[in-house]
C-alpha cells in the first residue's frame, strides 16, 4: 500500500536535495548571526533558535551528502544537471565547517572533538566519492576543487578549534605558556576603551587559568590586583562609583575573550596561520565563482539548479564577508592594533564603543510574592502533578529582567574591596581567606549587631536564601519610611533578592550543593498561594500580600520556632515572615539588608565552578560570573595560593599591600 501517491513522490525526489542544501544555507546565515547575538542577548529565544540550528545543521549537511551520494549511484539520473549537483558537495562540507561565530553549542561539544574529527574524515570521504563519480572533461571538474580546498580547511578549522579548546588542551597550553609580561601601568591610553581591552587581554591568562581550576601564583594575583585597582586616577574618575563601573567594565572584557576562546574560531582566526588559511579560503570560493561564471553555459542546464549553486557561491562570500567584519570590528584586533601602536586603534576603538555588546548586562528576576498573586496558579495547587509542571512553565513566563546599574556595582564593588581590606591586614592568611570566603550573610549581622537574627544564615543556604528573599519583600513593602531614606540600598536589596532566587529556581548549578532543594520551594510557593488566593483572595498587589502575610505571623497563637516540623511541612513562608518581624522589631537598617545579601552573592560566586560560570557565557552572562571574577581580580579566591608558599608580610606589602594604601584609601 502506498501512503504517497505517485506524484507526490515524484515532485519530493525532485526537489528534496535542493530543498535540503538551501535549508542548509538558510541555517549557516542564522548561525552566524545568533552566534554573535547569544553573546549578550536576555531571554530565552536566541538560545532556542541557536539550539535548533546547530543541532540540526550538520544533520542537514550530512543528510545532504547522503543523498547527493546516493543519487550519484543511481544510474538513471546520470545527466548534466546531475553533474551540477555534485558541485554541492564541497558547499556542503563548507557548512559542515561552520560559521566564525559559534562552534560549540556547549562546552560539551569542545570535549567531542574526537567525534568532529570522525566526522570530518567521513564527510570528506563522501564528498570525495562524490567527486569522482561526477568526474567528466567539463569545466565543472575543475570547479569543484578550489570549493573543496575551502570546505576542507574550513571543516579542519573547526575541528582544530573545539580540540584547542577541550579542558586537557587547554590545560597543556596553559602549563607550557610562558609569562606574559605586564604593561606598565603609569601608561597613557587616552581612551578607556583602549585601556580596557588592553588590560582585559592581558589578564586573560589569569582567567584561563582559573577556568581550567589551576593554581595561581602570588605575582598572578598581584598582576589582576594592580590592573583593577592601580589605575591612574583621572579628572573625571575620583569617585567610587565611577572606579566600580571601571572595575565591573575590565571584567566584562576579560569574559568576553573567554567566551571566544571557548565557543568561536578565535584561536584559528586571530593568528597567523589562520589568516593565512582564511585568504587561501576566500580565494578559493571568489575564483570558483568567476570560473563558474566565465565557463558554465547555463543554458545546458536546469534555470532551477544555476540558480541555487550561485545562491551557494554568494552565500559562502558573504559569509565570509560578515565574517572579515566581524575581525576587524573585534577586542582582539583592537588589542594587535595597540600592540603594534596603530593609527586605526581609535576608529576601531570608536565603533567598538558605540556598537559592540559584551554581555546581557541584565540580572533575571523572580519575585516570590507576585508569582503567588498570579490566579491561573490557584488551580493547579491540588494535583502534585499537576502544580510541579505549571510551576516549570510559569517560572519562564514569569521571568523578568534588571539592569545592573550603577548604584548596585558600586555597593557590590565597595563590600569586596573591604574583604580585600580585611585580607590585607590578616597578611594575606590563607585560612582566613577560606573563612572571609564562607561567610554567607553571618559577618554583615555580627558587623551590624544583629546576632539575633542569625539563624536565618546558619541554615542550609538553599534555605537561607529563602527565607531572605520573603522577609526582604515583606520589609519593603512595609518599611516605607525607611526605604525612602536608604533608597538606594533598599533596591540593591531587592534586585539581588531576586536574582539569588531566580539562580535557585532556574541555575541551581551555580549555587552550592544540598539536599531536597525543590520540594521546600515547591511548598514554599503551594503555602503562599493557598494564604493569599484562597485565604485571602482580596489581596490585590505586593503590598497587601505582605501586610498579610506579617498579619498572619502576628497572629500566630504559638511562636512559630516552636511549630512542629510536621505541622509546618517543608514550607519555609513562616520562617520568612519570622525574619521579617524580626528585622522591624530590631530596627535594622537597609543596609544590613543589602550588606547581608552582598554576602550572599559574594559566597555563591566563590562556590560556584568555573565550569558552570563558563556554560552561562553562552545564554548572555550571568551576574554572578562578574562578581566571581572580579572576586579573583581582587586576590578573593581560593585558587590562589598566597598562603600556601609561605610569602612573607614584607613581599606582600611591596605588592597588593602598597597598591592597596595608595589607591583604595582615596575612593572610600
Amino acid at each position: 500500500m502506498e501512503i504517497f501517491p505517485a506524484h507526490v513522490r515524484h515532485v519530493w525526489n525532485e526537489w528534496e536535495l535542493r530543498t535540503l542544501v538551501l535549508i542548509s544555507l538558510t541555517w549557516q546565515v542564522i548561525l552566524i548571526i545568533c552566534g554573535s547575538w547569544r553573546k549578550h542577548a536576555s531571554g530565552g529565544f536566541i538560545s532556542f533558535v541557536v539550539w535548533v540550528t546547530y543541532l540540526s545543521a550538520d544533520w542537514l549537511a550530512t543528510v545532504s551528502l547522503g543523498t547527493l551520494a546516493n543519487d550519484q549511484g543511481d544510474a538513471g539520473k546520470q545527466d548534466r544537471n546531475h553533474a551540477l549537483q555534485a558541485l554541492w558537495a564541497p558547499f556542503l562540507l563548507l557548512h559542515l565547517g561552520g560559521p566564525d561565530t559559534i562552534t560549540a553549542y556547549a562546552l560539551e561539544d569542545n570535549t567531542l572533538w574526537l567525534r568532529h574529527l570522525l566526522g570530518l574524515l567521513v564527510q570528506v570521504s563522501v564528498a570525495f566519492y562524490i567527486y569522482l563519480r561526477s568526474w567528466s572533461s567539463s569545466a565543472l571538474t575543475f570547479i569543484a576543487i578550489p570549493v573543496f580546498v575551502s570546505g576542507i580547511i574550513k571543516y579542519a578549522e573547526r575541528t582544530w578549534v573545539l580540540r584547542s579548546a577541550s579542558p586537557d588542551q587547554l590545560e597543556d597550553s596553559l602549563l607550557s605558556a610562558p609569562a606574559i609580561q605586564a604593561p606598565k601601568l603609569n601608561i597613557s591610553y587616552g581612551d578607556l576603551e583602549i585601556e580596557y581591552v588592553d588590560k582585559g587581554y592581558y589578564l586573560l591568562p589569569v582567567l584561563k587559568r582559573l577556568y581550567a581550576n589551576l593554581s595561581l601564583t602570588y605575582s598572578e594575583g598581584q598582576r589582576a590586583f594592580r590592573s583593577v585597582m592601580g589605575k591612574e586616577e583621572k579628572e573625571d574618575n575620583k569617585d567610587g562609583q565611577q572606579h566600580s563601573n571601571y572595575a565591573f567594565k575590565l571584567v566584562e572584557v576579560q569574559l568576553g575573550f573567554l567566551y571566544d576562546l571557548l565557543y568561536t574560531k578565535a584561536t584559528s582566526i586571530y593568528s597567523l596561520p589562520g589568516l593565512i588559511l582564511r585568504f587561501i579560503s576566500v580565494l578559493s570560493i571568489v575564483s570558483a565563482l568567476a570560473s563558474c561564471v566565465v565557463l558554465v553555459d547555463s543554458r545546458n542546464y536546469s534555470s532551477v539548479d544555476i540558480y541555487i549553486t550561485y545562491c551557494l557561491f554568494i552565500g559562502a562570500i558573504s559569509l565570509e564577508l560578515y565574517a572579515l567584519v566581524s575581525l576587524v570590528f573585534s577586542d582582539w584586533t583592537l588589542r594587535w592594533l595597540i600592540k603594534k601602536q596603530s593609527s586605526l586603534q581609535n576608529f576601531i576603538s570608536w565603533v567598538l564603543y558605540h556598537f559592540q555588546k559584551r554581555w546581557s548586562g541584565k540580572l533575571a528576576q523572580h519575585n516570590l510574592l507576585n508569582f503567588c498573586m498570579k490566579k491561573r496558579v490557584i488551580s493547579c495547587i491540588g494535583s502534585d502533578f499537576l502544580f510541579r509542571s505549571y510551576f516549570v512553565l510559569e517560572l519562564y513566563r514569569q521571568r523578568a529582567w534588571k539592569d545592573a546599574d550603577a548604584d548596585l556595582k558600586q555597593l557590590i564593588f565597595q563590600n569586596l574591596v573591604e574583604k580585600q581590606k580585611e585580607y590585607d591586614r590578616e597578611g594575606f592568611d590563607y585560612n582566613f581567606l577560606k573563612k572571609l570566603l564562607s561567610c554567607k550573610g553571618d559577618n554583615a549581622l555580627l558587623k551590624n549587631k544583629c546576632k539575633d537574627i542569625g539563624w536565618s544564615v546558619e541554615v542550609e543556604f538553599d534555605h537561607s536564601v529563602l527565607i531572605w528573599h520573603i522577609a526582604t519583600n515583606i520589609c519593603y513593602h512595609s518599611m516605607p519610611d525607611k526605604y525612602k531614606d536608604h533608597k538606594r540600598e533598599a533596591e540593591a536589596s531587592k534586585k539581588i533578592s531576586n536574582y539569588m532566587l531566580y539562580l535557585l529556581l532556574m541555575r541551581p548549578v551555580m549555587l552550592p550543593k544540598w539536599i531536597d532543594r525543590i520540594t521546600h520551594v515547591r511548598n514554599t510557593f503551594r503555602e503562599a498561594i493557598r494564604i493569599l488566593q484562597r485565604k485571602h483572595p482580596s489581596v490585590k498587589d505586593a503590598a497587601s500580600a505582605s501586610r498579610v502575610l506579617i498579619q498572619m505571623h502576628t497572629q500566630s497563637h504559638q511562636p512559630l520556632e516552636q511549630l512542629s516540623k510536621e505541622k509546618r511541612g517543608k514550607s519555609l513562608l513562616h520562617e520568612g515572615c519570622r525574619l521579617a518581624s524580626q528585622i522591624e522589631d530590631l530596627g535594622c537598617s537597609w543596609e544590613m539588608i543589602c550588606e547581608v545579601w552582598i554576602e550572599m552573592l559574594a559566597y555563591a560566586a566563590s562556590q560556584c565552578d568555573w565550569t558552570a560560570h563558563a556554560q552561562q557565557l553562552r545564554r548572555g552572562g550571568e551576574f554572578l560570573t562578574h562578581v566571581c571574577l572580579l572576586m579573583a581580580d581582587l586576590g578573593l579566591n581560593e585558587q590562589f595560593d598566597i598562603g600556601r608558599k609561605g610569602v612573607t608580610v614584607e613581599s606582600q606589602n611591596d605588592g597588593w599591600g602598597c597598591v592597596r594604601s595608595k589607591f583604595l584609601g582615596s575612593y572610600f
